[in-house]
């Protein structure tokens, strides 16, 4: 589940056995954080919910909070090495909704079991990381990161093709492009003499994609010669702002994480 897309769909689900929601801040960069403490919140937050169904009635809602907390438990300490800022889960006891996120934007620890998901923090955080575009710019290589709410949703990449003498999405292929027969230098030799109108016939290709997406502009993100290469391709409108750092050999989720440091907070 992409939460940006079922933000509504969770908003508007009701369980009256009930809906678990935890909200966990991992930020290791976080003063308070620095040894590990939201494993120590992620246990008193289970235990406070596991102390007051025990004073419910309800046995059956008592016997599914804490099945759904074991495997919350479960799932975030699988998880634990691929923690970045924060983590979100919710679940409804019916098991028509089970959604477990690692997001690269902080949020305040709290942990709910109500008829309705918390989600009052992710709509907050929905008018704070608005669907936006990052584009990595590696020579001949354009990836279009689709980014929303602290995470990536969607990853597009573009490939100059020699032999075509095209911009070839690599998408469905397993490798980029051939360069044929084509050397090192005499690749950046070509790369030199034609990038203003390689990059110039990338730029409608990236402002469709942005539009059909209904991203909130790009960040451009590479070297300085080759943001401002394509920059001046790119409507103003289409900017929300440049990073001069090469940083396509890193994952996307490294990238975005970046951009946010950098650029958004």
């Amino acid at each position: 589940m992409v939460l940006t897309e079922d933000l509504n769909q969770l908003k508007n689900k009701q369980d009256d056995t009930g809906i678990l929601t935890i909200y966990l801040n991992t930020d290791v960069s976080d003063q308070s954080q620095t040894r590990g403490e939201w494993k120590i919140r992620l246990k008193n937050g289970i235990k406070r919910l596991e102390e007051y169904a025990e004073k419910s009635d309800e046995k059956d809602e008592v016997k599914v909070l804490k099945k759904l907390l074991d495997q919350a438990h479960q799932h975030i300490f699988d998880q634990q090495m691929n923690m970045q800022k924060s983590f979100v889960l919710i679940a409804s006891a019916d098991g028509e909704i089970w959604t477990a996120k690692i997001l690269q934007v902080p949020v305040e620890s709290s942990f709910h079991w109500e008829s309705k998901p918390a989600t009052n923090q992710l709509e907050e955080l929905q008018n704070e990381y608005p669907a936006t575009g990052i584009i990595v710019i590696q020579q001949r290589d354009v990836t279009l990161l689709d980014t929303a709410l602290g995470e990536v949703r969607d990853e597009k990449k573009y490939s100059w093709d020699l032999e075509k003498e095209d911009w070839v999405d690599y998408d469905d292929q397993s490798s980029p492009p051939s360069a044929a027969d084509t050397s090192i230098d005499d690749f950046n030799r070509r790369f030199e003499e034609n990038k203003h109108r390689w990059y110039k016939s990338l730029a409608p290709v990236l402002i469709k994609e942005l539009k059909s997406r209904n991203l909130n502009g790009a960040y451009l993100v590479g070297s300085n010669e080759s943001v401002t290469e394509l920059g001046q391709h790119l409507d103003t409108s289409h900017i929300k702002g440049k990073i001069t750092k090469n940083l396509g050999s890193k994952p996307a989720t490294e990238i975005l994480n970046q951009v946010y440091d950098e650029a958004i907070r």
